[in-house]
């Protein structure tokens, strides 16, 4: 069994190589190996696919806290806009 810290590395290669076709192209692996009978590579695959969700997750979250919308400029003292 390899540790988390090996499949979290087969994870960032896979997303390095695939880009957001990651997850994809280690589902098929999984599968192509299920179907072959090696049941115990495929789990180790699916975690893999696992990690790949978790780093995407990852990523996404930390742009939930950036504003969608540029800071709006005051309006002047008067009630006017500029």
């Amino acid at each position: 069994m390899l540790h988390q810290s090996e499949i979290r590395q087969a994870a960032l290669l896979m997303i390095r190589r695939h880009g957001t076709a990651a997850a994809i192209k280690a589902g098929f692996r999984a599968a192509s190996l299920m179907e072959s009978g090696d049941a115990g590579a495929a789990a180790i695959w699916i975690e893999i696919i696992t990690e790949i969700n978790h780093v995407r997750t990852e990523e996404r979250s930390a742009y939930v806290m950036l504003p969608l919308d540029p800071l709006a400029a005051e309006p002047a003292a008067d009630g006017r806009v500029a």
